[in-house]
């Protein structure tokens, strides 16, 4: 099996979508720059409640793209027949 075939990617679109968004916002809240130079944050990164509020924004995130996807293309269907 082919780790990124059309068939594996179409089946966990929703898991792939969740964690990629989870990584994004993490890897953002790790540091921000100064003119001194970056300034990492491992301790506040890795805490439990900054672990779950990056869950729960990526969940929010991917929930949404689910609510609104199916009404794009439904709606993009419906322009096409006119």
């Amino acid at each position: 099996m082919h780790l990124l075939s059309t068939t594996f990617l179409a089946r966990h679109q929703s898991t792939l979508l969740l964690v990629i968004i989870w990584l994004h916002v993490s890897v953002l809240d790790l540091f921000y720059i100064t003119y001194s130079g970056p300034v990492f944050l491992w301790q506040d990164n890795t805490k439990l409640l900054t672990l779950a509020v990056h869950f729960s924004i990526a969940l929010a995130t991917t929930g949404l793209y689910k609510v609104i996807s199916p009404a794009r293309v439904n709606k993009s269907q419906k322009l096409g027949e006119q």
